[in-house]
């Protein structure tokens, strides 16, 4: 009696694993507006250890038709995920360019450590983001000013300043408009990619009761992608959302690709660094580029900031 209880008890336990699954993809697809829908798809990788999970259980138990259901739900997360793990063909003979986004949380993050990390990486532009004026004059002040010179900033308490910094002339200076936090676009003639639209982004934060702002931003950075004339773009920044945030691939729809997706890097959490043991579980940093083809991406932790920095490799396409 007690071995069959616990043989029910096991296969609602499995059953609640599939409904999880099953709730993944959903989240997935679906546009999030509400807290707990939103927190609940940045999560959306790990319901492939519950799919797994349930595939162990109804397999020892031999269910088969629930051991069918549970590998076609996991199967359906799974294609959700493939993407980012499969890289794209590169093409030869450009010459590479690395573009590097890093937050320093509210000005607080090594701006010597990173300035260690600008020049071993070779970085050609960067985005920072939650820039406050001091933060902003201590990159200026460090061998980041002599590396990347021209710069396009507007510093502010906070979360909300954001600069960007590139190795070639900035022209075009602006900033999207009616945004939250700084959101700062501009032009520069890279190698091989002449009058290409530099974006340094960082929408809102979706804070519990105001998520309605991340949506708002997220609208305007998408209208603004829209609206952009043709031809090639790098943004980079904090875009406070995943793959799996329908918003986020929103942005794509401009002829935009995920670097990561290109890059077949994979999995890439970025944030949180500074809980659970230093080891951040969402991947919120991006890369995102039109014209482009990423060869590679990394990320590393930055001292004093609350996010890994994401560095990625970019050829002309």
């Amino acid at each position: 009696m007690i071995f069959r209880a616990l043989g029910f008890l096991t296969l609602m336990v499995g059953w609640a694993l599939v409904a999880a699954t099953g709730l993944a993809i959903w989240l997935h697809y679906y546009p999030s507006r509400g807290d707990l829908a939103l927190y609940l798809t940045s999560a959306v990788p790990f319901a492939l250890v519950a799919g797994a999970v349930a595939i162990l259980l109804f397999a020892a138990f031999r269910r088969w038709f629930m051991l069918l259901i549970a590998l076609v739900v996991t199967a359906g997360v799974a294609f959700t995920q493939a993407p980012l793990f499969i890289a794209r063909t590169a093409p030869t003979g450009g010459e590479p360019i690395t573009v590097m986004s890093s937050n320093v949380l509210f000005g607080g993050a090594d701006i010597d450590e990173l300035a260690e990390r600008v020049r071993s990486e070779d970085v050609d532009f960067l985005s920072l983001q939650e820039v406050t004026a001091e933060t902003l004059d201590r990159v200026r002040r460090s061998s980041i000013g002599a590396q990347l010179p021209h710069i396009h900033a507007i510093p502010g308490v906070y979360a909300a300043g954001t600069a960007m910094l590139s190795r070639f002339p900035l022209t075009e200076q602006a900033e999207v408009p009616d945004t939250v936090l700084r959101n700062l676009t501009a032009r520069t003639d890279l190698p091989g990619a002449p009058a290409t639209q530099m974006l340094a982004l960082h929408p809102a934060a979706p804070l519990r009761g105001k998520v309605h702002y991340w949506v708002e931003d997220m609208e305007k950075l998408d209208a603004h992608l829209a609206a952009m004339p043709g031809g090639r773009a790098i943004a980079a920044g904090d875009f406070n959302s995943t793959w799996d945030h329908a918003r986020f691939r929103g942005l794509l729809r401009h002829g935009f690709q995920d670097a990561t997706d290109q890059s077949g890097a994979g999995f890439q959490p970025s944030y949180p660094t500074d809980r659970l043991g230093h080891r951040p579980f969402i991947a919120i940093d991006h890369v995102i580029v039109r014209g482009f083809v990423a060869t590679s991406l990394h990320t590393f932790t930055l001292s004093g900031s609350d996010h890994r920095s994401v560095v990625v490799t970019l050829v002309p396409s």
